[in-house]
């Protein structure tokens, strides 16, 4: 990979992350020109997520708490519900056409 470990930053986000888990560490990654959060501790793959966010700031830390494997669950109902609720939307504008498409 072509980048750079970040081990400190202006608001101190590389310190509090290692305070959230001791393994977690910032990596610039050049070809991509995005930050990533990595962890040490993860044996084959250390990636964990890639930030959408152009700088380091309390995104950041609020990203990872809400990212971690503890809440899996809680992310997994929110996604299923979310999916539920799109696809209720796609069958009624489906239907919604279809009825309109009759009445014409």
């Amino acid at each position: 990979m072509i980048g750079r470990v970040i081990d400190d930053d202006l608001f101190g986000i590389c310190g509090r992350l290692r305070s959230i888990d001791d393994g977690y560490y910032v990596f610039l990654n050049y070809k991509t020109g995005k930050f990533e959060v990595h962890n040490r501790k993860n044996q084959s793959n250390t990636l964990c997520l890639v930030l959408p966010f152009e700088t380091l700031d309390e995104r950041t830390v609020r990203r990872v708490l809400y990212t971690r494997a503890e809440r899996v669950r809680e992310i997994l109902a929110r996604m299923e519900r979310d999916n539920a609720r799109a696809e209720r939307a796609r069958v009624s504008a489906a239907t919604d056409a279809a009825k309109a498409a009759v009445c014409r």
